[in-house]
C-alpha cells in the first residue's frame, strides 16, 4: 500500500532581511525629521523645512506599515489586487505596498 505525502507547501520568504532595512530607514527618517523640525522651531519656520518634515512623517508612517505587514505575514502582497511584489521592487522601494501595476493606477 502507499501512502501518498502531502504536497509541498510553497517556502515562505525570508522577509528579516527587509525587517532590518525598514528599521535602519526609520531610524534615519526619525532623525531627519528631528532635524527639520528643530528648522521650523524658528519664530519665521522655513516652508521647505515644515514640507520636509510633513513627508518625513508619510515616510515614517509608511515603514510601520510595512513593518506591521511582516508581522502579519502580509508583506509582499499588493494590498490592493493581492498578487507578489516582486522582490526587485521591495528592494528599491521596502515599504511599497502595491504591485507596480496597481500603484500606476491609483
Amino acid at each position: 500500500m502507499t501512502t501518498l505525502s502531502p504536497a509541498p507547501t510553497p517556502a515562505t520568504p525570508d522577509w528579516a532581511p527587509f525587517r532590518v532595512l525598514l528599521e535602519a530607514q526609520r531610524a534615519d527618517c526619525v532623525g531627519q525629521r528631528e532635524l527639520a523640525l528643530a528648522e521650523t522651531a524658528t519664530s519665521m519656520p522655513d516652508p521647505v523645512a515644515v514640507n520636509r518634515a510633513a513627508s518625513l512623517l508619510r515616510t515614517i508612517e509608511e515603514i510601520d506599515a510595512a513593518l506591521e505587514r511582516i508581522a502579519a505575514g502580509t508583506y509582499g502582497t499588493c494590498v490592493h489586487c493581492g498578487s507578489a511584489v516582486p522582490t526587485e521592487r521591495l528592494e528599491f522601494r521596502p515599504f511599497a505596498a502595491a504591485c507596480v501595476s496597481c500603484q500606476q493606477t491609483r
